[in-house]
């Protein structure tokens, strides 16, 4: 019986779970290799081998680099360069300036799939999510498998060659429509009330921010492990389970099941839609998002973060950009529950007082007495509400009228957070809502606090 020995490396390159799954599968394969344990936490891997069969740094170097995987025997976490900064920061700024335009221009409001829910926003992490490091473990497993598809079909014609990519890409859009709108269909049982929805999508953009400072190279953040249990992550990464003639069709559904961090924030918010439907499609964009670079590895043999000097730029990149984005989140759901937020630091201030047609806007005290009620009217045009500035009498009726000229995006859902508990759908030229405000201050916006906030102050 031959001796049994164990050697640690210490690997950069590891961001989330779905490295730590990608290291093991593949170092398992090695001959003579009997087990692995790695660990994102210390960002190593434990060797468990016969010996005589080491694995040498070097070979596992050469192995791994194309995946953007460095072996050492000293720890040796790789925080992004300094020239990786300057290089980000020009990248970040030019966003920026494209990003500013492009939302002058309401573009991106106009893109809806229900009257809360923004589809390019969805479809905009599934592109992230496939160049980010996550996307290692679903582009290991396709490189695996184009290996075992191309040597079964090598000796037929080109199109059925490209038959098993294609299965493999229709799965995953499949059972992201069927297994998100399931998500969907669950939330519904639990009737979210608006405050918890918002609490939850903080708390899930506060984990994709542990992502970003992860990829960033912040230390304290990669001893936080995210993603499913193990053993479910590590049969759907095995290729071995996925053999016959629709089996990449069965293990391009079950990447569903993938331990990455945007995949688990899209299931989370989905979870919250209470629909089968809007959240079917909210999966549907993040899966499509994704489909362009899976659609490139299947068809090109394109190597994930091939250029190691380019990849540490990137992760630096992508991280702020999750930051960013988990920060945009975190700001807009503060509108929701009425908290302080950088939305109130850029608050406009409106110097129309009419809507078209001569309609005056704010409050008007009407009747006398008991009679006495406040009449409370705004404009709904575009992408905002009108007046920016509104104050009311509390403990007095009021009686509220939204005219609607154009509204885009979820501004078709304005939320009145502690003023009242629906949601007015701004479907209509014309909607109304009565309501009796206690003293406080409060804010309207959206549901999902994207539009800028109205402010309003209850005396």
């Amino acid at each position: 019986m031959s001796k049994i020995s164990n050697c640690t490396y210490f690997v950069s390159g590891m961001h989330c779970g779905s490295c730590e799954v990608l290291l093991q599968k593949k170092i398992s394969k090695i001959k003579g290799v009997s087990a692995v344990e790695a660990s994102l936490q210390d960002g190593s891997i434990e060797i468990t081998y016969h010996k005589g069969h080491k694995p040498q740094i070097r070979e596992l170097n050469t192995q791994f680099s194309e995946l953007g995987y460095t072996f050492s025997n000293e720890p040796s976490f790789v925080t992004p360069t300094q020239n990786s900064w300057p290089q980000a920061m020009i990248f970040m700024v030019l966003f920026g300036i494209f990003y500013l335009l492009v939302e002058d221009s309401d573009i991106l409001a106009r893109f809806t799939l229900d009257e809360s829910s923004s589809l390019p926003a969805f479809f905009g992490l599934g592109v992230i999510a496939s160049l980010s490091s996550c996307a290692a473990l679903v582009g290991g497993v396709l490189l695996a498998m184009s290996k075992q598809w191309n040597e079964l079909y090598g000796g037929v014609d080109e199109e059925k060659r490209i038959t098993p990519f294609v299965l493999f890409n229709v799965g995953r859009l499949v059972s992201f429509a069927l297994l998100g709108g399931l998500l969907g269909l669950i939330g519904s049982f639990f009737q979210l009330s608006m405050q918890f929805t918002s609490i939850l999508i903080i708390f899930v953009s506060l984990t994709m921010g542990i992502v970003g400072l992860q990829m960033i190279g912040v230390s304290w953040a990669r001893r936080i492990r995210l993603g499913f249990p193990r053993f479910i992550s590590k049969y759907a990464s095995d290729e071995k389970n996925f053999k016959g003639k629709y089996m990449p069709f069965v293990s391009g559904a079950l990447t569903f099941f993938l331990p990455c961090g945007f995949t688990l924030m899209a299931q989370s918010i989905a979870l919250t839609t209470g629909s089968f439907l809007t959240s079917s499609v909210m999966m549907s964009a993040f899966a499509i998002g994704t489909l362009p670079v899976l659609a490139g590895i299947s068809f090109s043999s394109f190597k994930f973060q091939k250029n190691t000097s380019f990849g540490g730029t990137f992760n630096l990149i992508a991280g702020l950009f999750i930051l960013l984005f988990g920060f945009y989140n975190i700001n807009a759901q503060f509108n929701v529950l009425g908290l302080p937020s950088m939305s109130d630091v850029f608050a406009k201030t409106s110097s129309s007082t009419s809507a078209q047609g001569g309609t005056q806007l704010g409050v008007a005290m009407k009747g006398e007495g008991e009679n006495q009620y406040q009449e409370l009217t705004m404009l709904a045009k575009g992408f905002d509400y009108f007046p920016k500035n509104i104050t009311l009498k509390s403990g007095v009726p009021t009686k509220l009228t939204v005219l609607s000229n154009n509204v885009t995006g979820c501004a078709q859902a304005m939320w009145l957070g502690g003023l009242y508990d629906e949601v007015i759908y701004l479907n209509k030229p014309r909607s109304e809502a009565e309501f009796t405000p206690s003293k406080g201050t409060y804010k309207i916006s959206c549901t999902m606090g994207m539009v800028p906030p109205v402010m309003v102050r209850v005396e």
